[in-house]
């Protein structure tokens, strides 16, 4: 009976210790934990990963009617993009041929084509990275670089590919293909907006004709522990060497020979640094594939996760977290993940460390936004050179949430690319 009465507190005391002993390993040197825990958590991971077309998948849909009146397809309650797309999973025999090269009138009569749907990638791909897209139907196609798809909601046997840079158009031939599930999407309880495609500054554009209603979203966040990453990014057969050096609002794990992760916990960022021979090319296709397993390596739900840009000088690729179809912009114009090839020996990729996840009921009213006319106006009006506008895009601001850390507010906003930087309107206008 004197033991019994000892023993709960003895167990507790040696259940301290352990809890202790564990937390300074972890603290010193958290790859020597070794948990089954871990390699559970890392299969489930595995699980939620996304194949490669559900990342390099168009993001914007334009529907032509047959009096040529266009219009952007949005819906709240499903993935309009996803639902074209599979469409486009069974086409049969099909062969390519150079349609039209050079002249704009040609492109142009081509992408506002009257009963048609124009899916755009908001930068160009390669034929082997659109390939995935269609169940690798176009595999034996020149490797050619797109940046839209046309599809005829009247024509069985054609579709087009496009190009914006040299406004080259390909002819896509196949077998009488089925259109119902494709215009099946048009029926859908689906919220459009009022639409052109033409010119700016020589390049093509989806204008927005009038202002549009946007609705602002509160979001709680998913935010994963270093260890983690760690286990995710440095669990190699050198991760017995990990060190971990702290200063202040940084802790940088190291192999100190060929890895380093990075975390700052006031910008909420990671960055993962490997200096590892890489046989990455200086092509398209080399470089969004090689990006794409880098994504996969740091296991983060991608089921929102849309690749967004490639800089072919800095061979950075940038991924955007997306929202009813539009794009999430930081206050640093930063998306979610970002994957850079520096050299033949090394590769950095930075990544968010908070990522939306559960969507909550804003009370907040609708926020309305100008068009794209009225919008340009305002911001040359303001002193700015339109001429230096390279690109234009509807999409979300993150914002802290005051009520919690654990949740965002993200607001609709235009968003410029001015001098390089991805900028939002409201910003740009009240600077002056």
């Amino acid at each position: 009976m004197k033991f019994s009465k000892y023993l709960i507190p003895i167990a507790l005391t040696i259940a301290v210790i352990v809890s202790l002993t564990l937390s300074m390993v972890l603290w010193t040197n958290p790859a020597n934990y070794r948990s089954k825990q871990n390699t559970k958590q890392n299969s489930q991971t595995e699980s939620m990963i996304k194949p490669k077309h559900y990342v390099y998948t168009p993001t914007q849909a334009v529907y032509t009617n047959s009096e040529g009146d266009q219009e952007i397809l949005v819906n709240e309650l499903v993935n309009v993009i996803s639902e074209i797309k599979k469409t486009m999973r069974d086409y049969q025999k099909p062969s390519i041929s150079e349609y039209r090269s050079g002249s704009q009138t040609d492109y142009f009569k081509v992408a506002n084509r009257p009963n048609s749907i124009m899916l755009s990638y908001p930068t160009p791909v390669s034929m082997k990275i659109l390939n995935a897209n269609v169940n690798n139907r176009f595999k034996k196609f020149p490797n050619v670089t797109v940046n839209r798809i046309v599809l005829p909601t009247d024509d069985q046997t054609k579709l087009y590919l496009l190009n914006d840079q040299d406004f080259k158009v390909y002819q896509v031939k196949v077998k009488k293909h089925s259109l119902k599930a494709l215009n099946k999407v048009l029926t859908m309880s689906i919220w459009t907006i009022s639409a052109t495609f033409k010119l700016f500054n020589n390049k093509p554009l989806v204008y927005v004709d009038s202002s549009v209603q946007m609705e602002p979203y509160k979001y709680l966040i998913d935010r994963q522990s270093e260890d983690y990453y760690v286990s995710r990014l440095l669990n190699s057969d050198d991760s017995q060497n990990i060190s971990a050096k702290r200063r202040k609002n940084v802790v940088i794990y190291g192999d100190q020979n060929s890895m380093q992760l990075l975390f700052n916990s006031k910008m909420r960022m990671g960055r993962f640094s490997d200096y590892r021979p890489n046989k990455n090319k200086r092509n398209i296709t080399s470089a969004l594939n090689n990006s794409y397993n880098k994504l996969a390596d740091l296991g983060l739900p991608l089921d929102n996760v849309r690749f967004f840009d490639y800089d072919s000088q800095s061979r950075t690729v940038m991924y955007r977290t997306f929202v009813e179809g539009f794009p999430i912009f930081r206050a640093n114009g930063f998306g979610t993940i970002s994957t850079r090839t520096i050299n033949a020996s090394a590769q950095r990729m930075d990544f968010s460390l908070d990522n939306p996840e559960v969507p909550i009921p804003s009370k907040k009213g609708y926020t309305t936004l100008p068009s794209t006319t009225t919008m340009i106006k305002r911001l040359v009006n303001h002193g700015y050179k339109a001429k230096e506008i390279a690109k234009i895009q509807i999409g979300y601001g993150w914002r802290k949430d005051s009520s919690s850390p654990l949740l965002i507010n993200l607001t609709p906003d235009w968003y410029i690319l001015y001098n390089g930087k991805w900028q939002s309107y409201t910003e740009m206008i009240n600077q002056y």
